[in-house]
């Protein structure tokens, strides 16, 4: 069994807002000094939501995808530092990702801007369908650079 760290206050704030058992394990996702598990294949909307520019969590999942000149692409929002879900707690926008748990700071490409965390956020694999439908294979990494091209 993995040892996933979540703090009181983002258990209760979960709960409080009505989440249930599965909402609250996504909300306090990761072990803790480790990198993410993967997160499966998720749909994330269609191509059209993501302006060139844009970072947006994909709800309260760990999960973000972006979108910059050269296409898209999706990381994990599991903060490296303790595995708190920014998502949930913290701040996610084109500016960047900051993790409100113990004060990290990431790119909008998942890079260490200011620590405690100390590794980069790890990237997933995206595929879009004819229809314009994004996917995000959350069992495959893939290098920070990479992108999935978009018309």
């Amino acid at each position: 069994m993995q040892n996933h760290v979540c703090s009181r206050r983002i258990a209760l704030k979960v709960l409080a807002a009505g989440g249930a058992a599965g909402t609250l394990a996504s909300a306090c996702s990761g072990p803790a000094g480790a990198a993410p598990a993967p997160v499966g294949v998720v749909q994330a909307g269609l191509v059209s939501s993501y302006p060139v520019g844009s970072l947006e969590p994909v709800g309260n999942l760990a999960l973000a995808v972006g979108r910059d000149a050269k296409g898209l692409y999706a990381m994990t929002l599991t903060c490296t530092h303790e595995g708190c879900n920014m998502a949930v707690e913290g701040n996610v926008s084109a500016s960047g990702i900051v993790c409100s748990c113990h004060g990290s700071q990431f790119d909008a490409n998942g890079g260490v801007t200011r620590g405690p965390a100390q590794e980069t956020l790890t990237h997933f694999a995206v595929t879009v369908d004819a229809s314009g439908t994004i996917t995000v294979h959350g069992d495959q990494t893939v290098a920070a650079s990479a992108r999935t091209p978009v018309a």
